[in-house]
């Protein structure tokens, strides 16, 4: 990465400030398809937050019959968290 910043900075008039500036930007380019795919996640999780609360007051005793229902409703929603990092 360094040697990157380096070479960058001598053909962007020496400048390293510059050669930083651009390499943070390509990086976040090449990190907003994840970036935008773990928002969208977020935002199904926020908005089933009062299902998932109520699913906790009806199953709240009966940990395995609570953590079953949870897993269909994330299913049904298509608010898997582990399959946003796992799916291109």
């Amino acid at each position: 990465m360094i040697n990157v910043l380096i070479v960058g900075s001598k053909y962007l008039f020496n400048s390293p400030g510059l050669a930083i500036i651009i390499f943070t930007v390509i990086i976040k380019l090449l990190t907003y398809p994840l970036t935008k795919k773990q928002l969208i996640a977020s935002k199904k999780m926020q908005e089933m937050q009062p299902k998932l609360q109520e699913l906790q007051k009806k199953y709240g005793k009966d940990k395995a019959r609570f953590q079953k229902e949870q897993a269909a409703l994330l299913k049904e929603s298509g608010a898997m968290n582990i399959a946003v990092c796992l799916t291109p």
